[in-house]
């Protein structure tokens, strides 16, 4: 029998096809922060349902019924335990989002079709690294939750990406943008004759000073650096500046603006635009609708999943995002890992819920290779509150 994952017109994708291109891409995403392995597991185990007998009468003759396809591999990471009990949560949740393990418990007790025929095509991987290094987390129960996260996020962006690409039999119009160095080539560009400048006396010197101080800061390890510099003192270009060479550096996938006001967004997506280019940044906050031009399709595309070398948003969407359950809100976290994160007019960090967003930047830096930067004119204290 030849089991079936989707149907467009006359073409027909093999489950196994799909297991496995959904598995290697969400590999890949999980590799930015160096978990391949676990990526590519939860990807070949998420649609285990859909070899049940009952899936494969409604695929390939498409009726109406409701047939449950995200249990199966469910079920089976719980049965062999262990390390893969983690990646229940998000096959669970692979479409309707992540929940809690109350929610879970009633899918044990739920009624599922027989999908034993996986066996003939699938090999379960093994996983051999640990999800994280405990010693370094001071709350592991906390760590473990943003972990099942990222892992979900790595899958629902990896299945819609996979899924989509056959259903638009590989004629997808999303585009990435250029990589980091060319980046780094175009703003070198555009500030090289400013870094003639050495009057100290002058208010341009002193912002061609903090800029040198940015490019030679950006050769650091990986962590998180403050950049204090007064209201006119140039941060944005700085800013910038720093966060290229570091990517470039460590090879980083994305530099990622959080900002508290969409007006400075704004403002600062549009000198990023001016110098990198129209398709290397995305400006993502509730002010942006790309879905009015067919020309700003790719950018719709991108803010599903911040699939851009330089992405601007708010803080809301930022932590939203990464506390999220929904799906769509999550897909696009696993773009967080191995970037750098600059945090502008960082004193404006919400108040109310400060610890939680400070151990999730620790968390980041920790496990996710993400470097950070607190960028303001008045440094905040939040040193009371790690």
């Amino acid at each position: 029998m030849e089991y079936i994952a989707h149907i467009e017109e006359e073409r027909k994708q093999r489950l196994i096809d799909h297991l496995d291109g959904t598995a290697k891409l969400a590999g890949k995403f999980a590799e930015s922060f160096g978990k391949y392995e676990w990526g590519y597991c939860i990807g070949m185990l998420h649609d285990l349902g859909k070899y049940s007998k009952e899936f494969q009468h409604k695929i390939q003759f498409n009726t109406n019924d409701r047939v449950d396809h995200s249990t199966a591999g469910m079920r089976l990471c719980n049965e062999k335990g262990g390390y893969y009990s983690i990646l229940q949560y998000a096959i669970a949740g692979h479409h309707s989002g992540l929940m809690d393990y109350y929610k879970l418990e009633e899918r044990y007790r739920k009624s599922i079709c027989d999908y034993q025929a996986y066996r003939q095509e699938v090999e379960i991987p093994q996983i051999k690294s640990d999800p994280f290094e405990s010693c370094k987390t001071q709350n592991p129960h906390f760590s473990m939750g943003i972990f099942m996260r990222m892992l979900y996020s790595c899958l629902v962006d990896a299945d819609f990406l996979e899924t989509e690409s056959f259903m638009k039999n590989n004629h997808v119009e999303r585009t990435s943008g250029e990589e980091m160095a060319s980046l780094l080539a175009r703003l070198e560009r555009h500030i090289g004759s400013w870094l003639e400048n050495d009057d100290l006396n002058s208010i341009n010197g002193r912002r061609t000073e903090i800029l040198k101080a940015c490019l030679i800061a950006g050769e650091n390890d990986r962590g998180l650096f403050h950049l204090t510099v007064p209201t006119g003192g140039g941060k944005t270009i700085a800013s910038l500046a720093f966060a290229l060479k570091h990517a470039v550096r460590h090879q980083m996938e994305h530099i990622i603006y959080v900002i508290p006001y969409t007006s400075i967004i704004e403002q600062n997506a549009q000198v990023f635009r001016e110098i990198l280019g129209q398709d290397n940044v995305l400006e993502n906050h509730c002010n942006v609708d790309y879905g009015d031009s067919e020309e700003l399709k790719p950018m719709q595309l991108a803010s599903e999943n911040w699939d851009k070398p330089v992405i601007v948003t708010t803080n809301v969407q930022f932590f939203e995002s990464l506390f999220a359950s929904r799906s769509s809100k999550c897909r696009k976290i696993h773009n967080i890992a191995n970037s750098v994160v600059i945090f502008d007019e960082a004193q404006m960090l919400p108040l109310e819920y400060l610890k939680p967003c400070i151990a999730m930047m620790e968390n980041l830096m920790d496990f996710y290779r993400t470097s950070i930067v607190l960028c303001t004119a008045t440094q905040p204290v939040l040193r009371q509150y790690i």
